[in-house]
């Protein structure tokens, strides 16, 4: 089965707590397929191999930004929201490219956001 078709997502979070509840809250969006790195070198690497259906990146992870991961992503079609702390004026551009919700995050605004996501891969199929 094609990760896409499986509402898969990958889930990038260094915070076990905010990661948990991020877990939680994607679930009950609908999501079937969670993936989730602390870290960008093993999401990178996972990407390599795998295609999710959306993803959900904060800006920062314990080994740097993740606006390289955020590139990759959209070079492969894959719609994301980003969940940060930072100011969306001080990141690095490629995350422009994602949906945002300010970090903490009420949950419901954060399904919708994920909603939104998954809205662009059905018009994107």
């Amino acid at each position: 089965m094609d990760a896409r078709t499986a509402k898969s997502i990958l889930i990038l979070e260094d915070e076990p707590l905010i990661a948990l509840d991020h877990d939680e809250i994607v679930e009950r969006a609908g999501f079937t397929q969670v993936t989730i790195f602390s870290n960008c070198a093993a999401a990178h690497e996972w990407l390599r191999l795998n295609t999710p259906t959306v993803a959900l990146l904060d800006v920062r992870l314990r080994d740097g930004p993740c606006s390289d991961i955020a590139t990759f992503l959209k070079k492969k079609g894959v719609p994301f929201v980003v969940c940060s702390g930072s100011s969306q004026g001080d990141v690095d551009p490629a995350f422009h490219n994602g949906i945002w919700v300010s970090k903490p995050c009420i949950p419901e605004d954060l399904i919708t956001a994920l909603t939104q996501a998954k809205a662009k891969v059905a018009t994107q199929a």
